[in-house]
């Protein structure tokens, strides 16, 4: 049977009060007042009673008011009164009692069944289904606690005073309910909350008291054994054991009262030791955790570290990717200070040169009209089509840049004329697609009054593009000139050759050779009959007066990046003294990542754009100096490539670079083959005697001399690769191994790069190559002619020493068609810049250059527009040699963009120390073991490597065979037996000094006066400097080269048997002249002696005279020596001048170098005859410093610290600054 649900009865006042807000409600859900009868049942349940009888009587109670105002105010009093007491909670009938909100189940059925009248029958599928008792008995214990809660919420709300007021007086006799129940209220109220508050412990009372019950009455009579079993009547021998038992108990207890004292003392001990070792326990825990602290936080400082480098390096790597987008999202995430503070100075400093842009072009426009007398309107823009580099065949620089950004080329170029054919008096030929896109950009430049920079790579013609844009200004522009082009003196000729091919209509005055010649150009340049004066920069700065006076209408400088110093005096010159409407600059090498050899350019193209160098400084320079930090803050390598990236935002306008794989694609292939070559024993020795002892020993009797620091290290370098590249470049060797001389199977025996092209150029001839050979020594050269002369190859030289008049007809016999010559052999320097040699089709790089553009601009001799075959460059390097470091270097250059090399140290901030660590680690490596290679392995491979198709790989295969026959046959032919020898001379051939071991020998005192030997003054130069041969041009003596040379260099009559690293015959890119029978020549050079006295001691073998000063030199030595050691406390980067091979532009921008070392040498010598020279020579000294090196430098503030300390210093120790008195004659006495 369904159970029915059992209800909760309410009393009838609940459900009445119920009721009455149930009314309520619904008049104010509708917003309408409520009756003052509804009012008073909501207050008094009496009256709600009374309401809702009303109601089921069917009296209107929301109409009628039977309850008086006065009853109402009355039972809200009484309502209010009622609330102001505490109702007694035991009191069962009261609604507060905490029972009485439900009825037991029982009870409710009873009601029910009671109030029916007679059974109802239960259909349990029309009943609904039954209530659980459990969820009414939860209901109840819940509400339950609700009340309980609630009821202790009301008493701990009572007010702190209750039931401290008087009590009222009690009449006597008065009955004990008569008194006032204030006074107990408060204890009544206590009690009730305590007993509430124990609602929790009385129930967990109660559950452990039920707990408690069960075991407590429940029988354990099956668990006790002992119950059951039956009690044994004690005995004598139980007594006498009883007895036993209480004697050893007694017994065991004084043992254990003894052992619980002893052991009490031992733990105080214990206790003590525990205390000692706790302590230093607590130490060594405060000391590992203040270890793990620090560690800690070095750790946590070196992940934050390697977390900011690894953002930097995303950085750095989306601003390489030119991805400005997300290097700005970057930029944000890492909440950079110094990157925004540096976008924010780039930016304002970008959008002034755009405005600076608008305004130069302004101001030439005027110009132009206020020259041509004129009037015109301002250009318009042909269209508004957004122009960038595509539109002139380059690739654009930054392609996602937005359009809401200032477009700085739009800014430039913003009238546009196209070009669709090349000017009519343009008759040597066609011009490429994108030669005539260059002229169209250069015109554009031209329209727009601007100046700009040509940097199309080595090869594209940026010669027969000039020459078009001078040809369409003077045939489409009416603008006959006048012109100036400014080219170096090596590439002379070809411009002469290419005006006279391309343009013969031009008028072109060539402005170069001897005095006469120079005034028969003179008078015409005076006449003005000419339209382009084509000069050098010699001429430039020594004809100045002249050359000035005219306005140029376009300045043209080939080889532009000559203009990067600002010091030289090429540039001042030009900027200076000489006017012109627009300029122009060509060169094949790439911008320079920095930041002075961009604002450069960027001055001299558009002065007065890029007029300030305060304002560059302040914005590229030091961008963070004004931020209010005290110490000079440098440009880390992301900052700078964003500074540089900028700054190419604003001179990509001005610079039209263009590469030969994007606009020449029929351009045949250029392939660069490395090939080692072996060492012979020769080499072997010679290369072990300079690392071991610094010198080469020779036949006859052995001298010993000291070896110099980083100094003789420098030249050890360059004596390691003169045995590379033949160990004939010293006489002494040359003697010992051939004392004949005569050219024979010696010359290529000895030297390993000799015999690879004793086998590669038969080959090379044989298949019709024609081969360019570059050469970094012209005494190597030599040899190589002698080498060639003893195979009876036909060939032709060029080097630094070659006539400028002799230069173009070398170009035309070897460029001849019927050509007899097959190799042309040349200098890199010399001949690597600006000359046209196509027609060959092999570059063979016999040494490597430092500066790998050297090398590149040799290879662009042979790979340029005009040639039909696969040009095959060949790079020779000795294994395991100072050659792979070059090479190394030249690769870290290309690969660090052109950056400062750190290995090669050619920064101004390495120190000697570390170039001297640098030079001993490279002295010190240790060779390895010689790979021994298969013959036949090593000439497949260099088959391969020199064949361009399969045909020839065999044909030089058969080749090899033959040679190997040939030679077989040779030796028997001599009457010789046994095995063939080997081609590189073996050990056993060599003479005994190079196959004996020679004792170190120990180094002699330094401070011995004319211990020290003078060093040999290297020219790492090409031969003679341009100035040099302005002067052989005027004196016009063949032969003069060479006696410049001599100058420099003493004959010695007897010459050592014995050679040191700087006293070896030192060779250079100068050539040995026109006489090249004589490979060696025993010469010695050094710093001429002040007194003259020098050269004639060490020439008749005698000691170094000493020299005796006079008492006034003595005083004015030992104030020089005091200033010096100021001087020498600061700083030791002026003891020496720097080194040519490492610094070669610094000998061309300083015209008079001077160091300490010079400095001191006449200060011992009494040189100087007063102060005042003296201090000329420091200030000279110091100048030279802050003229090399740019603002800010380190070398430039340490000149600057220095000129203060000197200055200071000569004050104080000058004679007190009072006159000086005339100094006597120094008088130099020999002892």
């Amino acid at each position: 049977p369904t159970i029915s649900p059992t209800t909760v009865p309410f009393t009838p006042e609940q459900v009445a009060a119920l009721k009455c807000q149930v009314v309520a409600f619904r008049l104010l859900a509708r917003n309408q007042p409520l009756p003052a009868v509804l009012q008073a049942a909501l207050a008094t349940p009496s009256e709600a009673l009374k309401y809702v009888d009303s109601l089921e009587e069917g009296q209107d109670a929301l109409k009628g008011d039977e309850l008086h105002p006065e009853a109402v105010a009355a039972a809200r009093a009484k309502a209010l009164a009622s609330e102001g007491g505490v109702e007694t909670v035991e009191d069962v009938e009261s609604l507060l009692y905490p029972y009485n909100a439900f009825a037991t189940p029982r009870e409710v059925l009873r009601s029910y069944q009671g109030g029916r009248s007679q059974d109802a029958l239960l259909v349990p599928t029309l009943l609904p289904a039954g209530l659980d008792p459990q969820t009414i008995i939860d209901e109840r214990n819940r509400f339950i606690e609700a009340r309980i809660h609630q009821r202790r919420r009301e008493l701990e709300q009572l007010p702190s005073n209750l039931g401290q007021n008087a009590l009222p007086a009690i009449a006597p006799g008065a009955p004990a309910e008569a008194a006032p129940s204030l006074a107990s209220q408060k204890i009544r109220a206590l009690i009730e909350i305590k007993s509430l508050n124990l609602v929790e412990r009385q129930r967990a009372l109660r559950e452990q008291v039920v707990q408690s019950m069960r075991p407590a009455c429940s029988l354990s009579l099956p668990l006790d054994r002992s119950l059951f079993r039956r009690s044994r009547k004690p005995t004598l021998r139980d007594a006498t054991a009883i007895e036993g038992i209480e004697k050893r108990q007694k017994q065991e207890r004084e043992r254990r009262a003894k052992q619980k004292h002893l052991d009490h003392l031992a733990e105080i001990t214990e206790h003590g030791r525990n205390l000692l070792i706790a302590h230093r326990t607590h130490d060594v825990k405060f000391q590992k955790l203040g270890k793990a602290l620090l560690k800690f936080h070095v750790d946590a400082e070196r992940e934050e570290q390697k977390r900011v480098e690894r953002v930097s390096k995303e950085r750095l790597k989306a601003l390489r990717a030119d991805d400005e987008e997300g290097y700005l999202k970057l930029i944000d995430t890492a909440k950079d200070t110094r990157i925004t503070h540096l976008l924010r100075q780039t930016d304002s400093f970008l959008d002034s040169l755009a405005a600076a842009v608008s305004a130069q072009q302004q101001e030439a426009r005027a110009e132009v009209q206020a020259a041509d007398g004129t009037a015109e309107e301002e250009e318009k823009p042909a269209s508004n089509e957004a122009v960038d580099e595509s539109r002139f065949g380059a690739v654009p620089v930054f392609a996602e840049e937005t359009k809401d950004k200032v477009d700085y080329y739009n800014v430039a170029h913003r009238v546009k004329e196209t070009i669709t054919k090349q000017p009519s008096i343009l008759v040597g030929g066609e011009l490429k697609g994108y030669q005539l896109r260059g002229l169209e950009w250069m015109v554009s430049l031209y329209n727009n009054h601007v100046n700009g920079i040509l940097a199309d790579e080595m090869g594209l013609g940026k010669t027969i593009q000039t020459l078009s844009l001078i040809t369409y200004l003077i045939e489409t522009k009416k603008q006959p000139g006048p012109y100036l082009v400014i080219v170096p003196l090596s590439t002379m000729p070809n411009w002469i050759s290419e005006f006279e091919k391309w343009a013969p209509s031009v008028r072109v005055v060539s402005y170069k050779g001897t005095p006469a010649q120079r005034k028969n150009a003179q008078a015409e340049i005076r006449q003005g009959n000419f339209q382009v004066l084509l000069t050098t920069y010699e001429y430039i700065i020594k004809d100045r007066p002249l050359l000035s006076k005219i306005k140029w209408l376009h300045m043209i400088i080939d080889e532009g990046h000559r203009m990067k110093n600002t010091q030289s005096r090429l540039s001042l010159t030009l900027t200076q003294y000489y006017s012109s409407r627009y300029r122009l600059i060509l060169t094949g090498t790439p911008l320079q990542n920095n930041l002075p050899e961009l604002w450069a350019l960027l001055n001299f193209v558009l002065p007065k754009i890029f007029g300030s160098v305060k304002s560059f400084d302040e914005w590229f320079n030091a961008p963070f100096a004004n931020t209010g930090g005290q110490d000079k803050i440098e440009l880390n390598e992301e900052e700078s490539l964003l500074v540089i990236r900028r700054l190419h935002k604003v001179l990509r306008p001005f610079l039209l670079r263009r590469l030969k794989k994007d606009v020449e694609s029929d351009l045949p292939d250029k392939v660069e083959r490395v090939i080692k070559c072996k060492m012979s024993s020769l080499q072997v020795k010679l290369t072990k005697q300079i690392k071991e002892h610094g010198m080469i020993f020779t036949d006859g009797p052995t001298d010993t001399k000291k070896a110099t620091g980083i100094r003789g290290l420098q030249n050890q370098i360059m004596q390691l690769r003169k045995i590379c590249n033949h160990p004939f470049c010293f006489e002494a060797v040359e003697r010992s191994i051939d004392p004949t001389g005569a050219n024979d199977a010696t010359l290529y025996r000895v030297a390993g790069k000799f015999e690879l092209l004793d086998r590669i150029l038969p080959k090379l001839f044989a298949t019709g190559h024609r081969v360019l050979m570059f050469f970094q020594m012209t005494t190597v050269m030599t040899i190589f002619e002698d080498y060639l002369n003893f195979r009876r190859i036909e060939h032709l030289r060029l080097d630094g020493t070659t006539k400028h008049e002799d230069r173009s007809t070398l170009l035309k016999l070897f460029n001849d068609p019927n050509s007899k010559y097959p190799i042309f052999i040349l200098s890199t320097r010399a001949g690597g810049l600006g000359l046209n040699l196509q027609t060959a089709d092999t570059v063979i790089i016999f040494d490597s250059d430092w500066n790998p553009h050297q090398d590149l601009q040799a290879q662009d001799r042979a790979h340029r527009i005009g040639q039909k075959k696969e040009v095959r460059i060949l790079r020779l390097v000795t294994e395991r040699s100072v050659e792979e470091h070059v090479m190394a270097g030249a690769a870290r250059k290309i690969e660090m963009d052109k950056k400062i090399i750190q290995a090669g140290r050619y920064d101004n901030k390495s120190t000697a120390e570390e170039r001297d660590a640098f030079l001993r680690a490279l002295l010190e490596a240790e060779d390895g073991e010689p790979e021994d290679a298969d013959d036949a392995d090593e000439a497949d491979m260099l088959n391969e490597a020199i064949a361009r198709t399969e045909e020839e790989r065999a044909l030089f295969a058969q080749m090899d065979r033959d040679r190997r026959a040939a030679e077989e046959a040779a030796w028997a032919a001599a009457g010789n037996t046994g095995k063939l020898p080997e081609r590189l001379i073996q050990e056993w051939e060599l003479p005994h000094v190079y196959r004996m071991d020679h004792p170190k020998l120990e180094p002699e005192d330094e401070s011995r006066e004319g211990a020290r030997r003078n060093r040999t003054q290297v020219q790492y130069d090409d031969g003679m400097s341009e100035e040099q041969w302005l002067h052989a041009l005027e004196e016009e003596e063949d032969d003069d080269s060479e006696k410049k040379r001599g100058k420099r260099r003493a004959v010695t009559e007897n010459a050592p048997r014995y050679a040191f690293d700087d006293a070896l015959p030192s060779e250079s890119e100068d050539g040995d002249g026109r006489k090249r029978l004589k490979r060696g020549r025993q010469s010695g050079a050094g710093t001429p002696s002040v007194n003259g006295d020098d050269d004639a001691s060490r020439a008749s073998g005698g000691k170094r005279r000493k020299v005796q000063l006079s008492p006034y030199q003595e005083k004015l030595r030992a104030c020089f020596e005091e200033l010096l050691t100021e001087m020498e406390n600061l700083d030791n980067l002026f003891n020496e001048l720097p080194a040519r091979r490492d610094y070669p532009d610094y000998y061309q921008h300083i015209q008079r170098p001077i160091s300490l070392k010079e400095i001191k040498k006449k200060v011992n010598n009494g040189t100087y005859p007063n102060t005042e020279i003296f201090a000329a020579d420091i200030h000279l000294m110091l100048d030279n410093a802050m003229i090399y090196n740019q603002e800010g430098s380190v070398v430039y503030e340490d000149a600057r610290l220095l000129r203060e300390t000197f200055n200071a210093a000569y004050a104080r120790l000058t004679f007190g600054g009072q006159p000086r008195e005339p100094a006597p004659a120094a008088g130099v006495q020999a002892m």
